[in-house]
């Protein structure tokens, strides 16, 4: 069970650890391959791995207009990091004050007076303090003075399915969603991005067609308009789902919606939490010219989710 602490009254006894900070949306690769270093150190050394992050991002606060999206929620982002082997989360609320605290004040009078760390465990893009001018040349200049060491994790690369090699980010993992490309997004992320949401009550066609679907309200980053093939998990249980995202035309909608029709499921999801995998772009939305070929077409995506799924 992954301990929630407040950094300015952090427990004595869990001092000492190995510390990684960062925003960590999305927990992709390249994230997973720096706790997995941390927590090497960690374990070779008989203390807890630290993790500091941060709610809402500072670009939230610094450039509203431009902040991004996330990939996760804030519990998508907890249970992921306690399944890396955090020990310890410091969730720092973001304030005008905590952004104006400069690099070395940061290091001083947070990492090690408040936390104590002896190993700080970074990426190659790590930056810190007012402005973000700390960076990894700062952190390893103060490392003497402040007692730790400092291992920084060379940026991952991955292979996308044009063959081209990137360097992973949460940022390009935004794009990559944004322009329907799920499964590259999964090569980056380590694992399908999921949405997780509320299903709250919609228009309601669906049922009246045979395709009842769950309406899905989210606060996380939206894919790019289509229909999707993935799987739909609630109460503990995984269903192949057909997802659509988008106003659906054929009704003349105007408001996006995500709405997912679970597979050879029956029951009532209204109100539940219900997360959203997305593993395979199907098709682009359409407006057809009535209920009839919409419903031929619902019963191809359907087909087509099951083809597609197949063995995942």
């Amino acid at each position: 069970m992954i301990e929630l602490h407040d950094p300015l009254a952090f427990p004595p006894d869990r001092r000492g650890g190995v510390l990684c900070i960062g925003n960590f949306d999305g927990l992709h690769i390249g994230h997973q391959r720096m706790l997995a270093t941390a927590r090497q150190a960690a374990t070779a050394a008989g203390v807890p791995l630290t993790v500091m992050t941060f709610d809402p991002h500072p670009i939230a606060l610094l450039r509203p207009e431009a902040a991004p999206a996330p990939l996760m929620t804030m519990p998508q982002r907890i249970e992921n990091l306690a399944a890396l082997g955090v020990d310890i989360l410091l969730l720092i609320q973001t304030t005008p004050a905590f952004l104006a605290i400069t690099a070395e004040q940061f290091l001083a009078q947070i990492v090690q007076r408040a936390i104590g760390a002896t190993h700080i465990v970074e990426g190659a893009n790590f930056t810190f303090g007012h402005r973000a001018l700390g960076i990894v040349a700062t952190l390893q200049a103060a490392a003497p003075a402040h007692g730790y060491r400092v291992t920084i994790v060379p940026t991952a690369e991955q292979s996308l399915s044009d063959m081209t090699l990137v360097t992973v980010s949460s940022s390009l993992i935004r794009w990559l969603i944004q322009h329907g490309r799920v499964r590259d997004a999964a090569k980056c992320l380590g694992s399908p991005f999921t949405l997780r949401g509320v299903v709250v009550k919609g228009q309601q066609r669906g049922r009246t067609i045979g395709f009842p679907t769950a309406n899905v309200a989210i606060a996380q980053i939206r894919p790019a308009a289509g229909v999707y093939a993935g799987r739909a998990v609630v109460d503990g249980a995984a269903h192949l789902a057909a997802i659509s995202v988008g106003t659906n035309p054929t009704f003349d909608g105007t408001h996006t919606t995500i709405e997912a029709f679970l597979l050879d499921f029956e029951g009532d999801l209204y109100a539940k939490t219900i997360d959203i995998e997305f593993h395979h772009w199907l098709r682009d939305q359409e407006k057809y010219a009535g209920v009839d070929p919409l419903v031929r077409q619902l019963k191809k995506d359907v087909e087509r989710t099951r083809e597609m799924m197949a063995g995942n």
